[in-house]
């Protein structure tokens, strides 16, 4: 890569070396929640050292070769948008640049950006929160769909609990392990059957519903698996549960004075990708 004062020692005018080596800015404020009104980028080399919650900024019209790069400097995510409605970046209407990374952006052609993270000076710490729920859950109805809640979180570093408390929210942009366990019970002597899936965003995540049945009197069965889910900035999952019968709750526990509380429910989110 060309580096400026070699350029300009070479004889080459300060016009020509910007074009040649390109231009930046060392102190920039992220704006604006959407392509209308973000910061509109002008330089080559953007370093962004202000960014509220929920702003971004924008790349210049898509032009096959050009190349910009951002540097996130700030505690927030910044949103990147494309100039219109005409480009992509990774073939997605926006991209996101993580605290203390950087992004690069090769126009690839006149209407696709490739997005490039890298960190800064330190990997930044992945994500995680650990949550349980005190109170034993019941259904008030057959086959209708009801979130798991919480109601203490045990740890969390960027996901909390949201609302309705059966909102898990994550802060930061990522790939997800969902990982729960439900202690399921039943106290009539018919066969129940419990259904759970995962639901992100308000939408069922298709292909996640696994049935559990329940036999006889005083059935007990603890569900415990996981899921992967790809979130952004204050997207959410919830876990949601339903049953044939009414009977069927998910149980919460006291201490004895030999083992601790057992918890309805327990479920962690971790972030295992942060790109």
């Amino acid at each position: 890569m060309a580096i400026p004062s070699r350029v300009l020692g070479a004889g080459v005018d300060s016009l020509k070396t910007v074009s040649i080596c390109g231009d930046g800015i060392s102190t920039a404020t992220a704006a604006g929640t959407s392509a209308g009104n973000a910061l509109q980028l002008t330089y080559v080399y953007t370093n962004v050292d202000s960014a509220a919650v929920g702003t971004g900024v924008k790349l210049p019209q898509t032009e096959a070769g050009a190349t910009v790069i951002v540097k996130n400097n700030t505690v927030n995510p910044i949103t990147v948008y494309p100039y219109d409605s005409n480009s992509t970046i990774n073939n997605a209407g926006f991209g996101t640049i993580n605290p203390d990374c950087s992004g690069m952006f090769f126009a690839v052609s006149n209407s696709l950006w490739e997005e490039l993270q890298g960190f800064g000076r330190a990997v930044p710490l992945l994500h995680y929160g650990a949550f349980s729920d005190t109170t034993t859950q019941t259904a008030a109805s057959i086959n209708v769909a009801y979130g798991m809640v919480f109601n203490t979180t045990d740890s969390s570093n960027g996901v909390a609990i949201g609302s309705p408390t059966s909102r898990l929210v994550a802060d930061f942009q990522g790939v997800y392990n969902v990982q729960f366990s439900a202690q399921l019970d039943k106290t009539s002597g018919s066969a129940a059957k419990i259904y759970i899936w995962l639901r992100k965003n308000g939408t069922n995540v298709p292909n996640t519903t696994t049935v559990v049945t329940l036999q006889g009197s005083s059935a007990k069965s603890v569900a415990a698996w996981n899921y992967i889910v790809q979130l952004d900035p204050t997207q959410y999952v919830e876990l949601m549960w339903a049953t044939d019968d009414t009977d069927v709750k998910i149980l919460a526990a006291t201490a004895t004075s030999v083992w601790p509380a057992t918890p309805s429910v327990i479920a962690t989110v971790t972030q295992v990708n942060n790109l």
